[in-house]
């Protein structure tokens, strides 16, 4: 290639450089408010239904940071909380917005919802800036037969869900097999919840290594109940049974029932954002085990008792949770677990957020594993349990953004 030619590619690609740029420039809009979403959702949808604000990549850049919290419901779908945290020149100016989707919701329904909630949270704050006009505010007459028919429920907010799932897959020394199945059946209200629980599940493993062949199978079946009720905005009672039987944990029957009672330092309304619950229970226990254990027992009655404190905690900083669980056995007090875990994610400094997770758990209180020595098989398949005095897990992560504060740009060529 000679040198004309060269210069003519530079050249093309300065003048691309430039249109570029100033295309980018003009997405920005003068006046509009800046706003940082704190939210796993569909950004692109959200930027072409709501195009009269600047989105931008860091929260200490924004006039508003929208954090997005969100739990579980009766039905099987989330509750969103939508916290509005005004900075800047909106410094003090706070909302919170909620909405509900169902389990039964198209994608599609889920983020028509949660553009209309950030509509309705945002145009506050559009109202007291300068793109004020290019706000228009529509409310429909509240005859839509869909809004009339949710008032009822002829269900009485029961939740019936099925599963069942397989999977084979292998190759010519290993094969691997697995067939599962569950039904739940929920219910919950303001009041109470309970929720009925049945699964199976199969697996098997077959290695051939020349003159070597394991076959490893592992089974388990368990019917649960919970129920859990309310007592007042902070206490909460419960009681947990369970029928189980499992090869891992060398149990032919499991049968337990514990009754448990919870207090949360903070409101239960409260809970999107912030938790501290202590809660105690006391364990009935009848165990049939498969082989005899090694305190030489082929059936029992246990009775145990379990201490947690739970603490959870959600700002415009980031999140934690701290957990730490405690239970011994009633009859051996040296016969306990003591575990912990934990995580952090914090918004350090512009564009800087630190991730920390852990946990650590001190274990005495095997009593189903059975008599003998592990194979090797059974250790490195892990399809018994084994014995151990503890466990643990931990895990950090760093991530580091910098360059534009803007992010209105929609482009969805060759997908995201």
């Amino acid at each position: 290639m000679n040198m004309k030619k060269i210069y003519l590619v530079l050249l093309i690609t300065i003048l691309f450089t430039i249109s570029d740029s100033i295309i980018s420039q003009s997405l920005v809009k003068n006046g509009a408010p800046k706003v940082f979403l704190d939210c796993r959702c569909d950004l692109n949808y959200v930027r072409e239904q709501i195009p009269v604000i600047n989105y931008v990549n860091d929260r200490t850049e924004a006039d508003i940071h929208i954090l997005f919290t969100d739990q579980r419901t009766g039905s099987g779908g989330r509750e969103y909380l939508l916290l509005f945290v005004g900075q800047r020149n909106f410094a003090g100016m706070n909302d919170t917005i909620k909405y509900n989707i169902n389990q039964i919701d198209s994608e599609d329904q889920r983020r028509v919802k949660m553009v209309d909630a950030l509509k309705a949270g945002l145009s506050r704050y559009i109202f007291k800036s300068p793109v004020a006009d290019r706000m228009k505010i529509t409310f429909t007459n509240g005859t839509d037969k869909n809004d009339l028919s949710a008032s009822t429920d002829e269900w009485d907010s029961w939740v019936f869900r099925t599963s069942l799932n397989t999977s084979l897959n292998g190759q010519q020394t290993a094969k691997h097999g697995n067939i599962g199945s569950s039904i739940s059946i929920n219910r919950v209200t303001e009041e109470s919840k309970i929720y009925l629980y049945s699964s199976f599940n199969y697996s098997e493993s077959n290695y051939d290594y020349g003159e070597t062949k394991i076959s490893s199978i592992s089974r388990r079946q368990n019917i649960s109940a919970i129920y859990i009720g309310s007592i007042s905005d902070r206490w909460s009672w419960g009681t947990w049974s369970s029928l189980t039987k499992s090869t891992y944990s060398n149990l032919n029957l499991a049968l337990s029932l514990a009754p448990g009672i919870e207090y949360n330092f903070f409101p239960y309304s409260e809970a999107n954002q912030r938790q501290f619950r202590v809660e105690y229970r006391v364990n009935i226990n009848y165990n049939k085990y498969a082989q005899e254990t090694i305190y030489f027992k082929v059936k029992e009655t246990l009775f145990s008792h379990l201490l947690r404190f739970s603490f959870e905690l959600i700002e415009p900083w980031g999140n934690a949770g701290f957990r730490l669980t405690g239970s011994n056995y009633l009859h051996d007090f040296n016969l306990y677990s003591l575990s912990t875990d934990g995580f952090i994610s914090v918004r350090l400094l512009k564009g800087f957020s630190l991730d920390l997770r852990g946990g650590y758990s001190k274990i005495n209180n095997q009593l189903t594993l059975p008599r003998g020595k592990a194979t090797l098989d059974e250790v490195l398949l892990a399809r018994k349990e084994i014995a151990t005095d503890y466990s643990y897990n931990f895990g950090i992560g760093i991530s580091y953004s910098f360059g534009s504060i803007y992010n209105n740009a929609v482009n969805s060529r060759f997908g995201d």
